[in-house]
């Protein structure tokens, strides 16, 4: 059977495995895809990305003497270097790579201050509140719109079968009738995963923890916290993480806005 016509029931037996491992374990395997077979696995493979064209960055291997550095590059350049459709994004994935977790580490150590935390507590849930009502809301507005766009095509569609369009006219309007519904559909599907996001039950707090004072970071560690990563031709590093309150700007600016 088609798995657009299965009828699906959840939680009708007992979880082998808990929710939130589940999740953490979907998000790996999310990180994965897309992702070429290669001999070298590193831990932000698959997870960070090229600022200027979205596509995922791979590691080239420079043999020394006495040591292989890897470096980033990216993959578009790497596919097309003659078309120059993009640039190698050049950068030492060590130093990178500890940069990243540097970030991470300090973004949650902020998090995690009490202090700083109970005064902007009522502003982050204000926020995360409205944050939500404005996602619902364009939800609602967009899938009116590929309802609209549904319509159009329909009549498209007629007005072609009656001889009131030619040729080369249906093909101009219909294919950018297609391109905006395409357009629609995929900022709907970002909106549903944010939702998702929202939704989930993980223990924020634990997962900074244990992300601050884990010695040797894993790549569980970094899924479960860590949505993407961009790095621009400038080298500039952009960290994106799952919850909303750790993509806020740094608490001490926030709370200076709230005070």
């Amino acid at each position: 059977m088609p798995k657009e016509d299965r009828i699906i029931v959840e939680e009708m037996h007992q979880a082998i495995i808990d929710k939130e491992t589940f999740d953490i374990v979907q998000d790996l395997i999310k990180s994965r895809t897309s992702v070429r077979t290669k001999t070298y696995d590193w831990l932000l493979k698959g997870v960070i990305t090229c600022k200027e064209c979205g596509k995922k960055l791979s590691v080239v291997p420079q043999k020394h003497p006495n040591k292989t550095t890897f470096y980033l590059r990216c993959n578009t350049y790497a596919c097309n270097t003659q078309l120059h459709l993009c640039t190698p994004h050049s950068n030492n994935l060590e130093k990178v790579t500890n940069f990243v977790i540097e970030q991470i580490k300090k973004r949650c150590s902020e998090f995690l201050s009490e202090e700083q935390y109970s005064k902007l507590a009522d502003s982050s849930r204000n926020k995360i509140l409205k944050s939500k009502y404005n996602v619902q809301s364009e939800l609602k507005i967009l899938e009116k719109k590929a309802r609209d766009i549904n319509k159009i095509i329909d009549k498209l569609f007629e007005d072609k079968y009656k001889g009131l369009f030619e040729d080369e006219d249906f093909t101009r309007v219909y294919s950018k009738q297609i391109e905006t519904r395409k357009g629609i559909e995929e900022r709907i599907k970002q909106l549903e995963k944010m939702q998702e996001k929202e939704d989930s039950s993980i223990d924020i707090n634990k997962l900074v923890k244990d992300f601050v004072n884990m010695k040797e970071i894993t790549r569980t560690m970094l899924v479960s916290l860590v949505d993407k990563i961009e790095i621009s031709e400038s080298k500039e590093i952009t960290i994106y993480y799952k919850f909303n309150i750790l993509n806020m700007r740094k608490l001490e600016d926030e709370i200076e806005k709230v005070s």
